[in-house]
């Protein structure tokens, strides 16, 4: 049912997403509407911006929608919320911005991104959305984002990150891994974790489409009610 819900624009694209169970939230649905995913395609790929399908162009790769519905879902993102927000392998900054719009202007949000060239496709992207709508808590605009939950794209391998220091001795409330992540990392990156906080990761290293690890059932699978 996934690969159904490509569309014509960015609103039948999320229709289709929620027609089809991908998305199952009112959150997460006004967090897709909000963002639209021909800015953060791959250049060239502008036509297939609300097609369900992944997208690439050298090191810049998109996943397709669905993929990040169900991420989005497996997170259970707290709206308006103080919750600290990092992606491993940020992309083109599309799941970030997404989760910017959701967890609103009181929160922490951070990308770290290996290949420089896709720090700069992010970054324009991210600036491109963000002069389309007035950032801040006095904006009269609609955008649940302000100055400080802006997306922060840094440049590096996420899989060094410390625990030990900068924003990490306290520790994220959401970990999404995108990037390729072997299992005996899964331990050394759960200490990122704030306590009760959420770890989401690609779902081939528990045989399942997504695998949820929070801090108290370390290394849970969790079972979407969907396949993707």
């Amino acid at each position: 049912m996934a690969w159904r819900s490509s569309g014509n624009t960015n609103d039948e694209l999320v229709r289709n997403l929620k027609r089809f169970g991908i998305i199952s939230s009112d959150i997460v649905e006004k967090g897709f509407l909000a963002v639209d995913r021909r800015l953060f395609v791959p250049k060239g790929n502008e036509q297939l911006a609300y097609s369900d399908q992944p997208l690439k162009e050298g090191n810049v790769h998109i996943s397709a929608p669905h993929i990040y519905g169900a991420v989005l879902e497996a997170l259970d993102l707290k709206p308006n919320s103080s919750q600290a927000f990092l992606c491993i392998g940020a992309g083109t900054g599309y799941l970030c911005a997404i989760a910017a719009e959701i967890l609103g202007p009181k929160s922490l949000n951070f990308g770290i991104e290996i290949h420089r060239d896709v720090i700069d496709h992010c970054q324009n992207a991210l600036k491109t959305w963000s002069t389309k709508k007035p950032w801040g808590v006095n904006s009269t605009s609609t955008s649940n984002v302000s100055a400080r939950s802006r997306p922060q794209i840094i440049h590096g391998n996420g899989l060094c990150i410390s625990a030990k220091d900068g924003e990490s001795m306290v520790g994220f409330d959401r970990i999404y891994i995108g990037a390729a992540i072997e299992r005996d990392d899964l331990a050394r990156m759960s200490e990122l974790l704030s306590p009760g906080g959420i770890l989401v990761v690609p779902g081939a290293l528990s045989g399942s489409p997504f695998q949820m690890v929070n801090a108290s059932t370390w290394f849970c699978d969790f079972p979407l009610t969907r396949q993707i």
